[in-house]
């Protein structure tokens, strides 16, 4: 039996879950639900494990669980904490997760895995120096230096949602899908996503009007990013980066005149599974590790 790898990307929202089998690289399963965010750390572990047993073959077959998570995460997959799940605050998620299926577990920060999976599978194959910029109901960023991801000295680095301005808003407060959505109920009297406002925006001036304040924060944010890191590219991930070109082109006129040497904009190619494929290619190293190991024997 071949056996299969499942990725979650758990978001302050949604959760989405996926399977390929080994080998092959087919996929077997994928699935999206609401996050159960206010309910704990074993709420969504309960929801794991229906999710799991979905899988064809389920727990049995599953040979390595990647997993990506909002917030500070260290290198041994402990999540210090995760600001839109309640809860969640010095949790040791691998080992919790090893015990509970017998199997390896990759985990790591949402945002580094979109990095991950952009590198793996997507539009940062061939670079060494970008960021991936995860839109959703936060704000994240995955930042690949030197070919490699940078952490920071207290795992936190790429927490854009962070970054105040004068106002005393954040970029999550002003930028995450949440926020976005209200403004746009206020002046249209209609629920839209965030992602549906921002791309008609272009050719509808009350839609622009409404969205302007996000768009102004998140291109000043793209500034600061280029000024510090330098990158080749910052790629656009998440929910909200479905918008498309119609929100690439308002932050490039606002931000590229400010940055000495602009960096190429792009929508992340892998869209809003960018963070599952990066838990996937987690994985995938994972049982790589072990058969090497096995072979050594």
């Amino acid at each position: 039996m071949r056996g299969h790898l499942v990725s979650v990307d758990i978001g302050g929202s949604k959760i989405a879950v996926m399977a390929h089998e080994l080998g092959t690289g087919n996929p077997l399963y994928a699935d999206k639900l609401k996050t159960p965010a206010d309910d704990g750390v074993e709420a969504i572990l309960e929801l794991l494990d229906e999710q799991i047993a979905s899988v064809p073959g389920g727990r049995r077959a599953m040979r390595a669980l990647g997993v990506a998570v909002p917030g500070h995460v260290d290198p041994h997959g402990h999540v210090l904490d995760a600001g839109n799940l309640r809860g969640w605050t010095d949790v040791p998620l691998r080992e919790l997760l090893e015990k509970r299926y017998g199997t390896p577990v990759f985990v790591e920060r949402d945002a580094n895995c979109g990095a991950l999976g952009e590198k793996w599978l997507g539009a940062a194959r061939k670079m060494n120096d970008f960021v991936f910029l995860a839109l959703g109901t936060g704000v994240g960023a995955g930042i690949f230096l030197g070919g490699r991801l940078h952490r920071g000295a207290h795992f936190a680095a790429g927490e854009a949602g962070d970054m105040i301005f004068p106002s005393g808003d954040s970029l999550g407060e002003v930028v995450g899908k949440r926020a976005i959505k209200r403004k746009v109920k206020r002046a249209t009297g209609k629920k839209m996503s965030a992602a549906d406002a921002l791309a008609q925006a272009r050719y509808k001036p009350q839609l622009e009007r409404a969205t302007k304040e996000p768009v102004d924060h998140l291109s000043h944010a793209v500034v600061a990013i280029c000024a510090l890191l330098d990158p080749e590219a910052i790629l656009f991930g998440g929910g909200t980066s479905s918008a498309g070109e119609p929100l690439l082109e308002r932050v490039r006129e606002q931000a590229l005149g400010h940055v000495a040497r602009p960096p190429r904009l792009m929508v992340a190619r892998l869209g809003n599974e960018s963070q599952l494929y990066g838990a996937l290619w987690g994985a995938a190293n994972l049982v790589r590790s072990a058969d090497i190991a096995l072979e050594a024997h």
